[in-house]
């Protein structure tokens, strides 16, 4: 008898230690998913405010932009590279998360390419303009209405792709608070992106379009 009692508790002990030994090794796979997240949540953030600093050029903003994509895809190589025995949709989680944050920066991008090229492309249109006003003979007055209606309509594209990349952008800012809400669903609300962040995202889409009521 006593021989059954020792063995049932060293069973009960052995499961014991088994589960928290599994419990321990979950805790240590959801913090390194945290700290993921949290890591290239900042890193995310600051190339987004990059723009808004005063006297950064177009070459240092892009220049930080391709450091902020390496080391988001060294933390992602990091995550699968990993040990997930225990909680593999902690990892799930974060790579889902810091792929839609390099999604993001690529559209910030093209965003900023397209500020410049308008820079530019204003810049050639109203030197044309000048020109056309200032011509003063009927060969001058031709060549340099050539040259504004050339500049104006490389203008207004540069416009036209500028709508495009706001309906683009769209919807990757979706898919972006979408995996920001996965994120505060699964490790907490302080998670993820921080609610200023995420509060311009919500803006920027516009408000909720209102469902209509179901006749009856």
């Amino acid at each position: 008898m006593k021989a059954v009692v020792a063995g049932v508790l060293a069973l009960l002990i052995a499961g014991g230690g088994w589960l928290g030994w599994n419990k321990y090794q979950s805790g240590l796979e959801t913090t390194a998913a945290v700290q993921a997240i949290q890591l290239s949540a900042t890193q995310t953030e600051r190339q987004l405010n990059a723009r808004k600093e005063d006297g950064i050029t177009f070459a240092e903003y892009f220049k930080r932009a391709t450091s902020t994509m390496e080391a988001l895809d060294k933390t992602i190589s990091d995550l699968e590279a990993g040990s997930w025995d225990h909680v593999p949709s902690d990892r799930d989680t974060a790579i889902v998360f810091i792929e839609q944050c390099k999604a993001i920066l690529r559209a910030a991008q093209v965003d900023t390419r397209l500020v410049m090229d308008e820079s530019s492309a204003r810049e050639s249109s109203d030197a044309a303009k000048k020109e056309l006003d200032d011509a003063d003979s009927s060969i001058a007055l031709d060549w340099a209405l050539k040259r504004y209606k050339r500049a104006s309509n490389e203008l207004l594209e540069v416009l036209q792709k500028q709508i495009q990349a706001v309906e683009e952008s769209a919807d990757k800012v979706r898919k972006m608070l979408a995996a920001d809400d996965a994120v505060k669903s699964a490790f907490g609300p302080d998670k993820g992106l921080t609610q200023a962040t995420a509060s311009a995202m919500k803006k920027f889409l516009g408000p909720e379009p209102k469902e209509k009521p179901v006749e009856g």
